[in-house]
């Protein structure tokens, strides 16, 4: 067990955390002193640029009197946690809460029933600049350590400075809530935010099941490739890259970068020495994985005519001028309100939702209210009334 004097050192210097969970018995005794916590600043580290299957790799808790780590990887049962997340009575402060509420529902069923997310909060405010590193410097002069921002969480130990950090993540969130409330209470937008964080308490883990035949689609410059050969063998090299990857449990860009994949795919190298001359290959990756790789391009290139890969071209919707009309007047309301309360165009209301209504045109309030992408908030911001002229011309 780590224990850190909070001594009399300022309230500003890094620090690392006052407690380490490494043990069933310190998580529950841990637990039992929650019980009377009003409220509970939460985030966790994974380590996606490293892994090949991401998971919660440590996850941190603060509240106003103390900052605690709780490495998932050493206890047996998170459940005495979970149960606290999920009470009603505590409210749980995350900043960006959105991926770390999917991955804890996909690896421990964890949900939250009372949200505060400091980044919507300080988007509803106004904040220029709304990454975590940023607001702790405004309010606080705190630095956090960038360079950590990708360290590999799943090592372990973890190091002395990768502790400070993921302390420093959550200490100073519950302090950061009450600024940006504040802010917000000003403003009159709170309940802005409040209809966010009532809408994140329903994000659940929504990940790929299976299969994805067209992963390798994703690639930046895979749709580019117009010659159905080459979709042939990048598809193949992507396979081989992604089971290497699943086998080493480790980030398939680190495996074969994305560029040496296009390469590969354009080049069709046949031998050692073509696959050593193609671009972005370096001579030890051809050392390590040639023979394999290789294989791979020969696979692509035994397709047959008929098994190319195609790709589906979505297919463009008739020209249609009254769409395209409501949704112009819609944008120009919508940034009228944006620049007369300073806000970017794209949080007041975003253009999907804008598309939604010129769509589908509604004529009256009701059916306005029944728009699903569509917040109260934003409703009431940009007016019925003004809705139904800027939709009906």
């Amino acid at each position: 067990m780590l224990q850190m004097s909070k001594g009399t050192r300022s309230n500003r210097e890094p620090r690392g955390p006052d407690e380490l969970i490494t043990d069933q018995a310190q998580l529950e005794a841990l637990t039992a002193r929650l019980a009377g916590a009003p409220r509970l600043a939460l985030d966790t580290e994974a380590a996606s640029f490293h892994r090949y299957v991401d998971r919660v790799y440590l996850i941190q808790i603060s509240t106003d009197d103390e900052t605690v780590l709780i490495d998932p990887l050493a206890v047996n049962d998170l459940i005495p946690l979970s149960q606290r997340l999920a009470d009603a009575a505590v409210e749980v402060i995350l900043h960006d809460a959105d991926y770390d509420l999917r991955i804890l529902d996909r690896d421990y069923g964890f949900t939250a029933r009372r949200l505060f997310d400091t980044r919507i909060a300080a988007q509803l405010a106004g904040e220029p600049a709304v990454g975590l590193g940023a607001l702790l410097q405004k309010y606080f002069q705190v630095n956090l350590n960038k360079k950590l921002q990708r360290a590999d969480w799943s090592r372990r130990p973890l190091s002395a400075d990768m502790l400070i950090y993921a302390a420093e993540d959550t200490r100073y969130l519950p302090a950061l809530r009450d600024r940006l409330e504040e802010r917000l209470r000003q403003l009159g937008r709170l309940g802005w935010a409040q209809e966010e964080f009532r809408r994140l308490e329903a994000v659940r883990w929504t990940g790929p099941s299976g299969d994805d035949l067209d992963a390798y689609l994703r690639i930046r410059g895979a749709k580019g490739l117009r010659d159905p050969r080459t979709r042939a063998v990048l598809r193949a090299v992507y396979r081989w890259r992604d089971d290497t990857a699943r086998a080493l449990d480790r980030a398939p860009f680190r495996v074969l970068g994305n560029d040496a994949l296009l390469a590969i795919a354009r080049a069709a190298p046949r031998d050692l020495e073509a696959l050593g001359a193609t671009p972005s290959m370096p001579p030890s990756l051809v050392r390590r994985y040639g023979i394999a790789i290789l294989e791979a391009v020969d696979e692509g290139m035994g397709v047959s005519k008929g098994e190319l890969p195609t790709i589906q071209r979505r297919v463009r919707s008739p020209a249609d001028p009254a769409y395209d009309q409501r949704l112009e007047r819609l944008k120009q309301l919508r940034n009228e309100r944006a620049k007369e309360i300073a806000m970017d165009p794209g949080l007041v209301c975003p253009n999907g939702t804008l598309q939604a209504l010129a769509r589908t045109p509604p004529a009256t309030a009701e059916e306005i209210a029944r728009i699903p992408e569509l917040r109260t908030w934003q409703r009431e911001l940009l007016g019925d009334a003004e809705l139904l002229k800027a939709v009906g011309g």
